[in-house]
């Protein structure tokens, strides 16, 4: 009977050495996307709108030249975003800039610091989130609201 105990102890311990080691490496290169970019942008001014309204995304490269056509993560880096929503000032007193919720399509491993959840202010300078690419790179984006 000691000698099944002490098998079943030295069997766990060989499993959980196993599984603290082995989980806790780093993914593959291979595997990790390196597309730091926002791809689209909305906000909606309560949780139960239904329509989002969409943000335009100006990208820049490295020099500050804004990259118009094909845009890469290869041919924007080092560079910056600007996310600007114009909500028509028809809908001034249906639309508060001071709290939306904002959503962003990025690839699966993009971490958007800070997070998007809850409700932001986007008046004046707006807010400055950093995207982070599944392969360590990141990229900066201002977002930002106005009437037109």
């Amino acid at each position: 009977m000691k000698n099944i105990i002490k098998i079943t102890l030295k069997a766990a311990a060989v499993l959980l050495v196993n599984s603290v080691l082995g989980s806790c490496h780093e993914a593959d290169l291979e595997f990790a996307h390196n597309d730091n970019l926002i791809h689209q942008l909305s906000m909606m001014k309560s949780a139960q709108q239904d329509t989002p309204i969409y943000f335009t995304i100006t990208e820049y490269d490295g020099d500050g030249n804004e990259i118009t056509g094909d845009i890469t993560p290869e041919n924007v880096a080092g560079g910056y975003g600007m996310a600007c929503v114009h909500v028509p000032f028809n809908l001034y007193d249906e639309v508060d800039l001071h709290k939306v919720y904002l959503s962003a399509q990025v690839t699966y491993d993009a971490i958007i610091t800070p997070g998007l959840t809850g409700l932001h202010d986007i008046t004046g300078e707006g807010i400055v989130v950093s995207v982070r690419a599944g392969n360590g790179k990141t990229r900066k984006y201002r977002i930002y609201g106005q009437f037109d």
